[in-house]
């Protein structure tokens, strides 16, 4: 008999446990994941790649539907009206100390470059598709080109990636993959050429997976690229090839069984308009007289028409020849224009309200007067807007803002700038009434603040100005002299336009600080 540990409970192995990087000042397990990712579903796909699958609900019934989900313009109708909506919104860039005058002019000088990207509000958009796939990514090419007066380095084209062809990859735990690593489907023709790794072997960098070759990108390669993701969660136990949704899941997985549900009930209808629209055609003939039935059938071929159905029926022997005249039997097509009407309001809203939040904003409908039920809707929408604008701004500042500051200002490292769109738009007209009941009051103001909420940059002194003749000061350059009617807008220097600006100010009894 053994003697030992060997025998001891579960329970009090796992009490007696020490944390490995107890007292190494390191984060529990050395911040590494306990039990990886991978190995919480109840099987395994992709064990030699080391690749996730890419699969949602569309894709694991039917690839050919989760393609005609794409031709589907009631379905697409509000999707693009969701990324437009957001790839319109204003943007700009943050930084950390609003004060510093070195990060002020980085921001700006980073403003300028993004402004170069060609195209850049299609691309926003197009990154924006991954709230249909999931995930999407651009790949972007990139060069010199003066910006205000420097050379810098810009993205000269970009094209975009559809999300169904990115891969990514998972670690079982070996240490032996990178799971922050994404690879791309290529075809048998592409020749990627071999490079070599750390110990000078040339390596191919094309592997075969479960959905074909894939090119897996290395992290010089990785930053040529934009990769955006929308909703992640994990995959259920039972289905280990869904669990690659941690990586991102879309509209399309969510109202697949929705879309599919409506397909089927319109193709009854269309099934029943076929065969029975124009009405329904009755050949009887004498049963149990195939002479009699050869004829029937001939003669009802050649007088079908209109896309009427034909059935033949065998009756009893008769002597009243009117009991083998052919009938017509009329369609009631009374139900079916509200049939489609139900299928059209039950499924149809119901994939519009998902992708959108409501159906106001596309389509009239009562909502009682004073109810408020359309202010809550396009709150509902707002939100949702808000949501994917936040997603995007962050994707863009970590995988687009950093990548070109790093390359263009290398020493500007320590400061994290941030890509930021603007989901709230200020309401200008009564923050600057509020201003000015706040200087009648007698309260300091800074003129900074004046400009921001005008939407417009303070000028500095490179900047020509013009001044509103009307508020300028006599005897300042651009002021009225002495007998002189209201002039023309002219261009002063900035020091006396700030001059002239403080003037008026204290003219009206405000102070400015």
């Amino acid at each position: 008999m053994s003697s030992g540990s060997e025998h001891l409970p579960a329970s009090v192995i796992q009490a007696i446990a020490i944390d490995p990087a107890m007292g190494t000042g390191a984060p529990p397990n050395f911040g590494m994941d306990v039990v990886p990712h991978i190995h919480t579903a109840s099987g395994r796909f992709g064990v030699a790649s080391h690749a996730y699958l890419n699969m949602d609900e569309a894709l694991r019934d039917s690839r050919s539907n989760a393609q005609r989900m794409r031709s589907d313009c009631g379905i697409m109708e509000p999707v693009e009206a969701r990324q437009r909506s957001v790839a319109l919104l204003p943007w700009h860039i943050e930084c950390d100390d609003k004060d510093s005058p070195e990060q002020k002019s980085l921001a700006e000088a980073m403003t300028a470059i993004l402004e170069e990207t060609p195209r850049f509000t299609e691309m926003r958009r197009s990154l924006l598709e991954a709230t249909w796939y999931g995930r999407y990514a651009t790949a972007n090419s990139f060069g010199a080109d003066l910006v205000r007066g420097q050379w810098r380095t810009v993205v000269k084209r970009w094209e975009p990636r559809h999300g169904d062809k990115l891969v990514f990859r998972f670690d079982d735990g070996s240490n032996t993959i990178d799971p922050d690593q994404i690879g791309i489907r290529v075809s048998s023709a592409f020749r990627g050429s071999a490079k070599p790794d750390i110990n000078g072997h040339r390596r191919s960098k094309v592997m075969a997976t479960e959905t074909g070759l894939v090119y897996w990108l290395d992290r010089a390669e990785r930053q040529t690229m934009i990769v955006h993701k929308h909703q992640i969660e994990d995959g259920p136990w039972e289905e280990p090839r869904m669990m690659g949704r941690i990586h991102g899941i879309g509209i399309r997985d969510r109202i697949y069984w929705t879309w599919y549900a409506m397909i089927e009930c319109l193709q009854r209808v269309v099934e029943y308009l076929d065969r029975a629209a124009f009405g329904i055609e009755v050949w009887p003939y004498q049963a149990g007289n195939p002479r009699a039935k050869a004829e029937t059938e001939n003669a009802a071929k050649k007088a079908m028409g209109g896309g009427r159905t034909v059935i033949l029926a065998p009756i009893p022997a008769g002597d009243d020849p009117e009991t083998y005249m052919p009938r017509l039997i009329e369609p009631g097509l009374g139900g079916v224009a509200t049939t489609i009407d139900i299928i059209r309001t039950y499924f149809g809203h119901k994939i519009k309200r998902y992708i959108l939040g409501q159906t106001l904003s596309s389509e009239a409908d009562a909502t009682g007067m004073g109810s408020g039920v359309a202010d809550a809707h396009m709150a509902t929408l707002a939100d949702i807007l808000a949501y994917d604008a936040i997603n995007l701004e962050e994707t863009i500042t970590k995988d687009f803002l950093r990548v070109l500051q790093v390359w263009n200002f290398r020493n500007s490292a320590h400061i994290k700038l941030k890509f930021r769109i603007d989901t709230e738009s200020d309401n200008v007209v009564e923050r600057m009434n509020a201003l000015r009941q706040g200087w009648e009051m007698g309260l300091k103001l800074k003129a900074d603040e004046l400009y921001q909420i005008l939407g417009t940059p303070k000028p500095d002194q490179s900047d020509e100005m013009l001044i509103n003749p009307k508020i300028a000061i006599p005897g300042m350059p651009g002021g009225n002299q002495p007998g002189q009617g209201p002039l023309p807008p002219a261009v002063i220097s900035p020091e006396a336009f700030q001059a002239s600006f403080q003037q008026n100010l204290m003219n009206q009894g405000m102070r400015v600080a």
